[in-house]
């Protein structure tokens, strides 16, 4: 008989390793479930030492490492149960392929719960870290439910690639002009607050009458010099009173309503809620989950207080027999294009793949936004940092101009 090393875990969920005596792999699986332990990883001894050291998590793995494993994992997921692979044999494969990540103990979670009996919806929501949303776990439990695991499993990965993608598409655009402003502020601070100061000691002494944009300049200077902590103090105060402010049901609402309304950014606001409210509600109707709760998952994957309180009560009016269209144009600020596509989806029967669209059609519409307001912005900031700089290079070489005007 060979030896093998073997990973398991028992029924409080604890690690161990060790190694056991068997014909075979197979066998030592067998031999180690008759003692009521779960394989992770059983290998021939003579690879233990290499397998050892490298089957532990990483120390600072953790609940957020996890959620950036989770498009991987389900990806990997997906495929073994496509391929017609059981689901305790697919976890027992992702526990082993992920056994050095954060969602190795959550792989090693689920197929201690499958195992003793639990649904994968009902394991899902009992891992450790909460890495899988409640989109996520009601995709998987209506996937169950209709004997559509592997399609709602691909629905809800499409859907969260697609949602990484974009808002990694939206942080990657925002990321040069975020930089620029600040960089031109802090510049223009420093200039004014540290630079301009060792100026103005020479200019006083001299007596001469400076021309005006160098004494508006000394003037501002010399307040932001004096008032730079008052200042700093009154900016900090100022936003904890808005958070608090938006902290507030009512005032939040009214600040997201609003926001969709604003000029240059209202239509790219408005786009990005649209194309993510109508892909969670395409994905989940796909997925098999039904009309009344794919409305409370898709009100929260928005980041709108509005138009979360306006898919609340859609939901009320579509539990009294309205139709989608119609209940969410008297509730939610959605744009009048989208709510007649989804009156044609409804029309046609075709109500998931209409919404589908919808939310292709803003998602450009939000990019173009984006692009056309960012070439905007750049031109704006990089003139306007221009002017400021040559502002104060005007002033002081006026003051210069004037000193040299003056007779010894």
């Amino acid at each position: 008989m060979a030896v093998f090393g073997y990973r398991v875990t028992d029924g409080s969920g604890r690690v161990t390793e060790g190694v056991i005596e068997a014909a075979g792999e197979a066998a030592a699986r067998d031999r180690l479930r008759e003692r009521s332990l779960t394989p992770i990883r059983v290998w021939a001894a003579s690879a233990a030492s290499e397998r050892k050291g490298g089957d532990a998590p990483s120390p600072g793995a953790g609940a957020r490492g996890a959620r950036k494993e989770l498009l991987p994992f389900l990806q990997g997921f997906r495929t073994l149960l496509t391929a017609g692979v059981p689901m305790d044999r697919a976890l027992e494969m992702m526990a082993d392929l992920f056994r050095r990540g954060p969602m190795g103990p959550v792989a090693v979670s689920l197929l201690r719960e499958v195992r003793a009996g639990s649904s994968l919806s009902e394991a899902m929501r009992k891992a450790p870290g909460a890495p899988f949303n409640r989109f996520l776990i009601q995709m998987v439990h209506a996937g169950q439910a209709t004997g559509r695991l592997e399609e709602a499993l691909d629905q809800a990965y499409r859907f969260l690639e697609r949602s990484r993608d974009f808002r990694s598409s939206v942080l990657g655009s925002l990321l040069y002009p975020i930089i620029l402003l600040a960089a031109s502020i802090v510049s223009v601070i420093l200039l004014v607050v540290f630079v301009v100061p060792r100026f103005a000691g020479v200019f006083a002494s001299s007596g001469v009458l400076l021309p005006l944009p160098t004494r508006v300049l000394l003037a501002v200077s010399s307040f932001l010099e004096a008032n730079f902590f008052y200042l700093l103090a009154a900016g900090v105060a100022l936003i904890v009173f808005a958070r608090a402010a938006l902290s507030r049901p009512e005032v939040r609402r009214d600040w997201d309503r609003g926001m969709m309304t604003w000029p240059f950014v209202g239509e790219t606001v408005t786009a990005m809620e649209t194309s993510r409210v109508m892909r969670s509600l395409s994905s989940l109707l796909s997925g098999g989950v039904p009309i009344l709760p794919a409305f409370v998952i898709a009100r929260e994957v928005s980041g709108n207080s509005a138009i979360r309180e306006g898919m609340e009560a859609a939901r009320m009016k579509v539990q009294g027999g309205a139709k989608v269209a119609r209940a969410l144009g008297e509730t939610t600020p959605f744009p009048e294009l989208a709510l007649q596509m989804i009156a044609v989806g409804e029309e046609t029967g075709r109500l998931e793949e209409m919404l589908a669209s919808v939310a292709d059609t803003y998602e450009d519409r939000a990019r173009r936004s984006l692009k056309n307001f960012l070439t905007i912005l750049e031109p704006v900031v990089i003139l306007g940092m221009g002017l400021l700089v040559g502002f104060i290079a005007f002033s002081m070489f006026l003051a210069i101009f004037r000193l040299n005007e003056v007779p010894f």
